[in-house]
């Protein structure tokens, strides 16, 4: 078993990277050197005629899932929105045109094939993994949700019910949810021909958890059923290419005339006077005189820029627990932006921080096919699943690796529910065991802790400027541990019959 902590959303259990790269990445490296480079950041300086700023209304910083939300319901107010993305584009809609030579011709980029996943972990020129942040975090139009495995649930209950933390009001959530639905519709058949590919390992676990009292479910069409239930994966796919909020929010957003959207525009800090945020302080000096993009009169900026990257502008802005700022007042570059020191706003920004651990299981099974570990799926694809994803967007390639997924409740020794997740799909991201196996018949497990974990870690950055956990969310309440360890029992209860 191997532990594998996920942030951003991405599923870490499907990592294919060394353990050297790992490491250089938990230093606060950039991972392995890339072999090619497809896109560059510049700086546009201009001196003559002097840069006149446009301001606007909203200003919001990182298109992942969250930015392209916002920008889509702030545009269609009809007030002036500007979004910014440190990142290049991802899908070939939004301009990208990465993509493997097998699918040249086909508009089609590594972001836009999911049965690609799996190959965002072992590609040397991996330009979308952000650079100054020590976990996987995707610096792309579409943050994660252009490179995560897109599996997709619609939520249930519990995670807005106040037992978890959330107001009351928050409850009735399904008139919303509801609307989300009807931009992202959910499926479990992804393939344009509606059949299911490289079932074996759903074969295998189904059998594995009925055993244990589990039923199987649709799994969107019951989001509460979340005790002893398993399905088929869900995903947000449609024609066969990755959709999400790409493909959909930021779509209608730029057919606005009062919408901006810029790649490779990084963020610095917020520009502010005391309480008053007046703007925000960019590398790109062709939008505004040293770079500093201004808010109308009332104008308000949005940072979505990720668990990490939104604690780090609001400590380069003068927000945040002092210690933090005093990283920033000490350096060079960071330091002579920051807000008078009487001007600091103390705040307990990067506390209270959760996240999902989870453990894989690796196994075997006769019938199972681990699709060589997806590792020959960029240079040489089975070649009839490759033409037949051209062809027509069916097959292997219309789905990303998850075959699987089920969820169990536990109540802990401190009275309060905890959910456990898992995923099943084809090949291990690792296997360490001294027993023989055959390595095209392998599959994984993977456990999450989910929705009422108690513990709790922070984020913030080191001399370095480099955003990291300072406190590991991990098992600092060891409930959490235990439950988990229940969990794992649990699935190999029965594997003998």
């Amino acid at each position: 078993m191997r532990l594998a902590v996920g942030f951003f959303g991405l599923d870490w259990s499907t990592a294919h990277v060394s353990q050297a790269a790992y490491d250089n990445w938990k230093s606060g490296g950039t991972g392995p050197a890339p072999t090619t480079t497809t896109t560059t950041t510049t700086t546009t300086t201009t001196t003559q005629p002097p840069v006149t700023a446009t301001p606007y209304d909203y200003i919001i910083v990182g298109s992942g899932p969250g930015g392209l939300v916002a920008a889509d319901r702030l545009s269609e107010t009809g007030k002036k929105v500007l979004l910014l993305e440190r990142g290049p584009p991802s899908t070939w809609e939004t301009g990208g045109r990465y993509g493997p030579k097998w699918t040249d011709g086909h508009n089609l980029t590594k972001f836009d094939v999911p049965g690609l996943f799996e190959s965002m972990f072992n590609d040397g020129n991996s330009f979308w993994w952000c650079k100054d942040i020590n976990v996987f975090a995707g610096c792309l139009t579409g943050g994660g949700t252009s490179i995560n495995g897109a599996l997709y649930f619609l939520p249930p209950y519990s995670d807005f019910a106040p037992t978890t933390g959330w107001p009351t009001s928050w409850g009735n959530h399904a008139p919303y949810t509801a609307k989300m639905v009807a931009r992202l519709p959910s499926t479990d058949h992804p393939s344009t021909d509606g059949k299911r590919y490289l079932e074996q390992t759903f074969d295998v676990a189904s059998q594995l958890l009925k055993g244990q009292g589990y039923n199987q479910v649709t799994i969107n069409d019951n989001p509460d059923w979340k005790d002893h239930t398993f399905g088929y994966s869900a995903y947000n796919f449609v024609s066969g290419k990755r959709t999400g909020p790409v493909a959909t929010y930021l779509r209608s957003s730029l057919a606005r005339k009062n919408f901006t959207f810029k790649n490779y525009v990084y963020v610095l800090n917020v520009v502010r006077n005391g309480a008053q945020i007046t703007g925000v302080k960019t590398n790109d000096t062709s939008l505004g005189p040293d770079g500093i993009i201004p808010l109308t009169t009332n104008g308000r900026v949005v940072l979505s820029a990720g668990s990490f990257g939104s604690p780090r502008i609001l400590f380069r802005s003068g927000i945040g627990p002092t210690d933090m700022l005093n990283i920033v007042k000490n350096d060079a570059v960071a330091g002579p932006n920051l807000p008078p020191q009487d001007q600091w706003i103390n705040l307990p920004v990067g506390y209270n921080v959760s996240d999902n651990p989870s453990i894989n299981l690796v196994f075997t099974h006769p019938s199972v096919d681990a699709y060589d570990n997806w590792a020959p799926i960029w240079t040489e694809p089975r070649a009839a699943d490759a033409q037949q994803y051209l062809k027509s967007g069916a097959g292997v390639f219309s789905q990303g690796s998850p075959r699987l997924n089920f969820w169990r409740a536990y109540s802990g020794s401190d009275g309060k529910t905890r959910w456990l997740q898992g995923t099943v799909r084809p090949g291990a991201a690792s296997v360490t065991t001294s027993f023989p196996y055959n390595a095209s018949n392998i599959f994984t497990i993977t456990a999450y802790l989910s929705t009422g974990i108690t513990s709790r870690g922070r984020i913030g950055i080191d001399a370095a400027m480099t955003a990291r956990a300072l406190v590991g969310p991990w098992f600092t309440d060891p409930i959490d541990k235990a439950v988990l360890i229940q969990g794992l029992n649990d699935i190999v209860s029965n594997i003998k019959s």
